[in-house]
């Protein structure tokens, strides 16, 4: 309770080195209690916490403040040397299409073939030809793959070359397959494109 004479409000912070004092409300109350309910390091019943609602209150230092918040209080205080103001341009980006390159379904029309595209991840890159559909055994035995290969692939239930070619590389390592298992089934996945 406010006991100084002349004072307009019912409760205030008094600082106990200060004679100054600082109305206080329901919100400083709310952010108060709760700072002291969380930590007693945080605030008590003579220290506020450090909360942008009692930056006016008599005892408060600015190096309880955050370093950004200093910094940003600093900033908005420094008179600003701007030669102009900033003027920004919103341009539809229908008006720059006449900058962009065709897209690639126009050079298809045109009898050109898209450039491919390599995906580190897949094992086998944009726009190859696809080999002959083959069964898995006999995929793996055209191509020299190991036993361990095949078996790690038809118990995942992969069947013959066609559903090999959607497998991607962190699929193989959930498999198990070794770095040198996976190299063997790139190159074998290039050969069979070729």
């Amino acid at each position: 309770m406010c006991l100084k004479a002349g004072c307009s409000s019912e409760h205030c912070f008094v600082h106990p080195e200060h004679s100054e004092h600082f109305s206080l409300g329901h919100e400083h109350f709310a952010v108060w209690a709760a700072a002291w309910n969380k930590d007693e390091n945080l605030a008590d019943l003579e220290t506020p916490p450090n909360h942008h609602k009692f930056n006016m209150a008599p005892g408060q230092k600015t190096a309880d403040i955050s370093p950004l918040l200093q910094r940003r209080l600093t900033d908005r205080n420094q008179p600003t040397n701007n030669a102009g103001p900033v003027i920004n341009f919103n341009i539809p980006p229908e008006l720059l299409a006449v900058f962009r390159p065709a897209p690639a379904q126009a050079a298809i029309e045109h009898g050109v073939p898209p450039p491919a595209v390599h995906d580190p991840q897949s094992l086998v890159q944009s726009g190859m030809q696809h080999g002959p559909n083959l069964t898995l055994n006999a995929f793996c035995t055209m191509y020299g793959l190991s036993q361990e290969i095949r078996t790690k692939l038809h118990d995942n239930g992969y069947t013959g070359s066609d559903t090999l070619t959607f497998i991607i590389v962190p699929e193989l390592k959930e498999m198990g397959f070794k770095y040198g298992e996976i190299a063997a089934l790139k190159a074998a996945m290039r050969q069979w494109c070729q």
